[in-house]
């Protein structure tokens, strides 16, 4: 998705970069929102809280569309533009509908008042629950113009079982041939620990390649945000991956809040691969 804000511009050339490793597509989504018809139910403004596109009064559809068939075909791999009305919600199912993208990407830009509203109420859910497909969050500012190297997982211990589209993604993550560590965060110093159990749980899901015990890594005594960023600090790691489900599962610290709370402080980007209850 770009509104032709930096923190998109940022979100594109990571896409790019993936799309060129696995030879695929991408699209360039753009939701137009027209002032002049009549509020939405999404704060005006340029989306993200970048100058931007949004930012132009009144700038036509027409002009918005040609900006996004310029910028595909500027890029080094196959490309196509769409625009769609807003609401995002209604925007993202009607895409899905007729496109059915592996990936959405979408770039978090430092002031993130409409993109803290879009994980809030009914865009949280339009994006996180109801589509079922991977989400790719890139910082504006993310500074290695290379793929990811080293992906930290997070696990809580419970079982994982992928949506359909999240599966599709395996050969993605497979051309990547990145480290992996499996965090599991724990919020007690004492007592019984399911690191196993996460390592199992991520292992079992296929996505990852093998996985044993050097590659886990266990935070105790500490939130699940706040674990998961010192880990991915002290690995050095450059994605962060989640996998939340659409009910809480119990013991599960990995919830809709986390990943909420993740998407806007992580300094790495963060891929969000839904998981069924």
């Amino acid at each position: 998705m770009t509104d032709f804000s930096a923190a998109a511009e940022a979100a594109l050339a990571y896409t790019t970069r993936l799309a060129t490793l696995v030879e695929g597509q991408v699209l360039l989504l753009h939701v137009f929102e027209d002032h002049a018809v009549g509020p939405t139910d999404f704060p005006p403004g340029p989306a993200f809280g970048q100058p931007g596109m949004h930012a132009r009064p009144r700038a036509s559809r027409d002009a918005v569309l040609a900006e996004l068939n310029r910028e595909a075909q500027l890029l080094p791999v196959p490309a196509e533009a769409e625009l769609m009305e807003a609401p995002m919600g209604k925007a993202l199912h009607r895409l899905l509908a007729h496109r059915y993208p592996q990936l959405l990407v979408l770039g978090r830009a430092h002031a993130h008042a409409w993109f803290t509203h879009l994980l809030t109420q009914s865009h949280k859910a339009a994006t996180l629950d109801a589509t079922h497909i991977p989400v790719l969050l890139v910082p504006e500012d993310w500074p290695r113009p290379e793929l990811p190297r080293h992906l930290v997982v997070a696990a809580d211990g419970a079982p994982l079982a992928l949506t359909a589209a999240t599966q599709d993604l395996a050969p993605v993550l497979a051309r990547l041939h990145p480290a992996v560590t499996v965090v599991h965060v724990a919020a007690h110093a004492h007592g019984s620990s399911r690191a196993a159990e996460a390592l199992k749980s991520v292992r079992e899901t296929g996505l990852f390649g093998p996985l044993d015990g050097n590659s886990l890594y266990e935070e105790r005594e500490v939130g699940p945000v706040a674990g998961l960023l010192h880990a991915v600090s002290d690995l050095d790691a450059d994605l962060l991956v989640v996998m939340p489900r659409p009910h809480p599962f119990p013991g599960n610290l990995f919830h809709h809040d986390v990943t909420a709370d993740l998407l806007r402080t992580s300094p790495v980007p963060v891929l969000v691969l839904p998981a069924v209850a």
